[in-house]
């Protein structure tokens, strides 16, 4: 017997076998494919209703709720940031009245020195004089600066409720991407299906 014939024989048999896939009473074996799917997601001890709530309560209370802290950091950080500029404002808006006051208190004690008691014509000295218009000016800005952080405030504590509110709703919602691995005719091979829910 020929061993060179054999060696070839038995090569020839491994390379056809490899090119011919295997197959079962005939029918192709379809590839195994292993999916990865994600993890139902666990129910929460709160409604989004409560959610929203306790963010109205406490700046981020409602998505610690939720287990979403890092939300609830920054509207808790962006509240106390505007109540921190606010208060810094009430306090400098008590200053420039205070200066206000003082220094029509300085010009009426003038005029009165003057003998001035006409209604009009205080009036007029006081609008006249430079500096307490520089002051009444700074007191304006100073009010201004107020409503601005209190609107300020109420749009991130609404904003930070409504979010809360919609994250409660969406934790409930199963992860939408699912990952497929398996083996194909040509190899491995690697699936990704994205899933978006419709509303009903």
């Amino acid at each position: 017997m020929n061993v060179p014939l054999v060696v070839w024989a038995v090569a020839a048999l491994t390379v056809v076998s490899a090119l011919v896939p295997p197959s079962v009473s005939g029918q192709d074996e379809p590839p195994a494919v292993m999916r990865i799917a994600p993890e139902p997601p666990q129910p929460l001890d709160i409604s989004p209703g409560g959610a929203f709530w306790r963010a109205l309560v406490f700046p981020g209370w409602g998505h610690a709720a939720i287990d979403s802290h890092g939300r609830g950091g920054f509207y808790f950080a962006a509240q106390t940031a505007t109540i921190y500029t606010l208060l810094r404002t009430r306090i400098r808006l008590g200053e420039a009245q205070d200066r206000v006051r003082f220094r029509e208190a300085i010009l009426l004690d003038r005029l009165a020195a003057e003998g001035v008691t006409d209604f009009n014509t205080i009036q007029g000295r006081l609008n006249g004089d430079a500096p307490l218009s520089d002051l009444r000016n700074l007191l304006d800005a100073r009010k201004e600066q107020q409503e601005d952080m209190v609107a300020l405030g109420i749009f991130f504590l609404f904003i930070g409720a409504a979010d809360a509110y919609v994250s409660a709703h969406l934790a409930r919602f199963p992860e939408p991407l699912d990952i497929g691995t398996g083996v194909g005719p040509t190899g491995p091979t690697v699936e990704l299906a994205l899933r978006l829910p419709l509303p009903r």
